[in-house]
């Protein structure tokens, strides 16, 4: 169906045809429908987007834990490490620096 065809067919249909009470009630009924609270359609299917956000607020959380896992244990590597030789501190009065080798003795006193 081309463009002509399809616009003489529209033309072909009889507009409605209204009758001059309706025309008086129009804009009361415009009105009305403006005061009436909005249907609750749209608030009882709210579960699957709630659902999606929990569920990409997980991913999102699960994915960051797994990337920063290997942080996670370097530090707790080092702070065995920092924990031992801070019980050694009181014997040997040291003090201790970390970089990026690991820990070292930063001064230690001349005995």
């Amino acid at each position: 169906m081309n463009d002509f065809e399809l616009e003489s067919k529209l033309k072909s249909i009889p507009l409605p045809r209204r009758t001059e009470e309706y025309w008086e009630d129009f804009p009361a009924q415009v009105r009305a429908n403006l005061r009436r609270p909005p249907e609750n359609s749209a608030t009882q299917n709210f579960r699957l987007p709630r659902l999606a956000w929990c569920g990409g607020f997980a991913l999102v959380c699960l994915t960051f834990a797994l990337a920063l896992w290997p942080v996670f244990q370097i530090t707790l590597k080092n702070e065995r490490a920092f924990r031992r030789e801070l019980a050694q501190l009181p014997n040997h009065l040291r003090t201790f620096m970390a970089d990026e080798h690991g820990m070292h003795y930063l001064i230690a006193d001349q005995q």
